[in-house]
């Protein structure tokens, strides 16, 4: 196997418009277009990678990225993510934060995340999604993992194989409890055995406790901002664009308790739904390994978001019976 390097992400200024502190675009160098450890810049309309809001770059300090950015080696600019709640947390049915960053490096974007999944549901996401055409693939999936080591590294390496030899980027788990540290040393090992994986280390970054919620699991509205600048550079530029926030399919968020989930919904998206802890694009799906779900309807004033008319939705959801899930 080749030596593997530890690549430097070079830094240029991005600011989010949708849902987090705003950005802008700085030009990128005189060599020819070319970024260190970055890539090509395709062309004059986005020049930049993503860097953190100054609030919180003062605090935050990224690890070095082990592997390619993903746009030096990417063909072409489809982006798929798949992750547990920790990744649905920076979609568009909420903040928005992931397409606010990567949509302007020229991605098209589809983050196919739900919260309570578990690393088999990669390949569900594979099976609906792999025949579009990919370019590069983010995986975050490991905070719902019921101690079966051999299970978690048998459905990440199916999703791997399926994948491969197209780049992939492997974002590691949180160790809010002890067994995670088994779920990130397989990860490291899956990064180990492949050449086209590069790892995030969200693990270090997540150690920071203000970037976490009260649960101590899930991202704070900072730790959002953070975990999705973190993916954007790792990412990097696009080799192709424009990029869009492509359409997605799985957004079921009932698997966990209410309250987990952000309540912050994104601007621009469309009309939308807000249940009582959660906010989704209609329509809101339920999960069949919950029981059953009450709801009331009432109508709120236009002016709460950029659309007509806002559906709240108040939703009481009966604890499931199951063993908690995390993310």
């Amino acid at each position: 196997m080749l030596n593997r390097k530890t690549l430097p992400i070079f830094l240029a200024t991005v600011f989010l418009a949708v849902g987090v502190s705003a950005c802008s675009l700085v030009s990128g160098d005189a060599n020819g277009g070319e970024l260190d450890g970055v890539g090509r810049i395709p062309g004059n309309d986005f020049v930049g990678v993503a860097t953190l809001p100054p609030n919180l770059a003062s605090d935050v300090k990224f690890p070095k990225l082990e592997g390619a950015v993903l746009g030096s080696v990417a063909q072409g600019n489809n982006l798929l993510m798949i992750g547990d709640s920790i990744m649905a947390s920076i979609s568009k049915r909420y903040g928005n934060e992931a397409c606010g960053l990567m949509v302007p490096q020229g991605w098209n974007v589809a983050l196919e995340a739900e919260a309570g999944q578990f690393a088999e549901f990669a390949s569900k996401v594979l099976d609906r999604r792999w025949s579009e055409g990919w370019d590069a693939v983010v995986i975050g999936l490991g905070s719902n993992y019921d101690g079966n080591k051999e299970r978690y590294r048998t459905a990440m390496e199916k999703a791997i194989a399926r994948v491969s030899p197209l780049p992939i980027l492997l974002v590691n788990t949180t160790e809010f409890r002890s067994k995670q540290a088994e779920v990130n040393a397989i990860i490291e090992e899956l990064v180990a055995a492949h050449e086209n994986i590069s790892l995030l280390d969200w693990r270090t970054i997540s150690a920071t406790r203000s970037l976490r919620s009260n649960d101590g699991i899930h991202p704070s509205p900072d730790g959002r901002v953070v975990l999705a600048t973190a993916i954007a550079r790792a990412v990097g530029i696009a080799p192709t664009a424009p990029g869009d926030c492509m359409k997605v399919y799985f957004q079921d968020d009932s698997r966990v308790l209410q309250g987990v989930m952000p309540t912050t919904t994104a601007l621009g998206m469309g009309a939308s739904t807000t249940l009582a802890g959660n906010s989704t694009s209609s329509p809101v799906p339920v999960a069949t390994t919950i029981p059953a779900v009450a709801t009331t309807v009432a109508t709120v004033p236009a002016t709460t978001l950029p659309v007509a008319t806002t559906v709240v939705i108040a939703t009481t959801i009966a604890t499931p019976t199951s063993a908690a899930h995390a993310g």
